[in-house]
């Protein structure tokens, strides 16, 4: 990505930005409200406690006879690649986009596995999806955990796809399929892959819960940051609100949809969990520095829109229970109950007379 060129349009952005706060300064404050109010209660709970586990399972040894079988089966070409998915896939996004930046500066994955960690990796973790979105926003916890399954059905079918297509060359991203030895020489700073590259020094849990309250720190500043621009933005724009949740942010679309209730709140949600959302993208560029593939993984969401909603669509109708959609009904409803021998003889007898 050419810095120079997006530059003047970050620049005009964000001047017309500033006055659009200027403008509506009540709604602003309302939405760093609610974005502080969402880090406390949700994305802090759901995502701090995964940074340090990850943090601590990074720097440990690695069992490859079994990570050996999984790093065959995704195609990886290196065993710490395929750690780091499987950690992903507990800790989210912000955890696979912070894994790829430090292994890719430190020389110990290639680009192409750094890529693929991302296509494959780049999730919601199951606090956010089985708690936050099934528990709390669509009242079904059954229906989180299959929402976050389909989402890790659909990475893989993304990256199955995406790679077929890069190995015809489809897609321009340079994702050569050997080492390049000049990789290994880009080590990234600190501050551009979201914490210190993985040493030997850094084990332990003080130098782990550090490292996770830094990267914590970065995801609930984007978090407000795009919650106030979505509220001046609604308080300006007549817009939906659903839409701009879901094109900033995936948490407050995932909120917004839901309030919508039936197959809106359901899709809707899956819709965010695939777009992701500025925010997101955002975070996974602070976090994964110069292993950042921004073409590669708009093409993978892209197809991951496609097959989440596919899958949900097809493994829906087996989930067990009841969801209410719309109800015609009146408040008070009286229930049909049988009658009892004498009083269905009698209101029979008084049918019959009326007949006659």
């Amino acid at each position: 990505m050419n810095l120079r060129s997006v530059r003047p349009w970050l620049t005009a952005g964000a001047a017309v930005f500033g006055a659009l706060v200027l403008a509506a300064p009540q709604a602003a404050a309302a939405g760093f409200a609610s974005g502080t109010a969402l880090c406390l209660q949700s994305v802090l709970p759901a995502l701090f406690p995964f940074f340090v586990v990850c943090e601590l399972l990074t720097t440990a040894p690695l069992p490859r006879f079994l990570l050996r079988p999984l790093q065959k089966v995704l195609g990886f070409q290196s065993a710490e690649a395929a750690q780091a998915v499987v950690l992903s896939w507990v800790g989210g996004y912000a955890v696979c986009a912070r894994l790829a930046g430090q292994l890719y500066g430190a020389g110990r994955i290639s680009r192409r596995d750094a890529a693929l960690l991302q296509v494959l990796g780049c999730c919601s973790g199951p606090g956010f999806v089985v708690g936050c979105v099934g528990g709390l926003l669509l009242d079904n916890v059954r229906l989180g955990v299959l929402l976050y399954a389909a989402q890790i059905g659909a990475n893989l079918g993304a990256g199955c796809a995406l790679f077929v297509a890069v190995s015809v060359g489809a897609v321009g991203e340079n994702l050569s399929m050997t080492r390049n030895v000049s990789d290994s020489g880009k080590a990234l700073s600190p501050s551009r892959c979201g914490g210190n590259p993985l040493a030997e020094g850094d084990k332990g849990l003080p130098a782990a819960i550090s490292s996770a309250v830094t990267s914590s720190l970065s995801v609930c500043g984007c978090v407000v940051f795009f919650r106030v621009a979505g509220a001046v933005l609604r308080a300006v724009l007549p817009l939906p609100a659903a839409v701009v949740g879901m094109a900033l942010e995936v948490s407050a679309g995932c909120a917004d949809w839901a309030a919508l209730g039936g197959r809106a709140a359901l899709y809707g949600c899956c819709a965010c969990l695939s777009v992701l959302g500025v925010s997101v993208w955002a975070q996974m560029q602070l976090f994964a520095g110069a292993a950042f593939c921004p073409r590669t993984l708009l093409c993978s969401r892209a197809v991951h829109f496609v097959l989440l909603q596919g899958i949900m669509h097809l493994c829906v109708r087996l989930l067990p229970g009841v969801v209410t959609a719309c109800s015609t009904l009146s408040p008070r409803v009286v229930p049909l109950v049988r009658l009892p021998p004498d009083a269905a003889l009698a209101g029979f007898a008084f049918l019959c007379a009326a007949l006659y």
